[in-house]
């Protein structure tokens, strides 16, 4: 399957999922979240919930940017995050890695660095709640820690398989070979 009949596959399955999922939507959006922090949570479409403006959007986007620049300011972490997601992103650049290299890195990238905001968001909530030491913040914490390094380890692998070479990965761990690097799908099928 070439790469674009795969991206073919994935946008048509996003698309029915949303089509299946679409009238769901209105019964499952007027259920009041026990987290709503508005008094009126029912009402989406109130005085206190106005419709879709792009002012509103651009502030949307400016309070993310903040978030994000705060992330990179104050976490020591993030920095080490910035120097690893620069360093594959040279690498990438020098080794001239593929289109679809590029889809797998940044992918990598991204979910590390969303893993990284989401444990500051939870570290800054619980600190807020609870400042003394807990062992239930302490447990939060440590899982957050742990998502971030999950993402992390996943990341250095597909990091080390796109730029350091797919086929000493195969041999060393055992991959199967695909069809492009034992010739034409034709001699692989037969």
């Amino acid at each position: 399957m070439h790469e674009y009949e795969a991206m073919i596959c994935c946008a048509l399955f996003a698309a029915l999922l949303t089509l299946t999922c679409w009238p769901w939507r209105r019964l499952l959006s007027r259920r009041a979240s026990p987290l709503a922090w508005r008094p009126d949570a029912t009402l989406m479409n109130g005085p206190s919930h106005p419709g879709f403006s792009l002012s509103a959007r651009a502030r949307s986007i400016g309070y993310a940017v903040e978030g994000l620049w705060y992330l990179v300011r104050h976490e020591h972490n993030a920095w080490i995050h910035l120097a690893a997601s620069a360093a594959a992103i040279g690498a990438g650049l020098m080794l001239h890695i593929s289109l679809s290299d590029w889809r797998w890195l940044i992918l990598s990238i991204g979910l590390v660095w969303a893993a990284e905001a989401g444990n500051t968001a939870i570290e800054q909530l619980c600190n807020l709640v609870h400042q003394a030491r807990h062992p239930t913040v302490k447990r939060v914490k440590d899982v957050a820690a742990g998502a971030v390094l999950l993402c992390a380890i996943a990341a250095a692998a597909i990091g080390a398989m796109t730029l350091g070479g797919v086929d000493k990965f195969r041999l060393d761990v055992g991959f199967p070979q695909s069809p492009t690097h034992l010739g034409s799908a034709r001699q692989w099928r037969a």
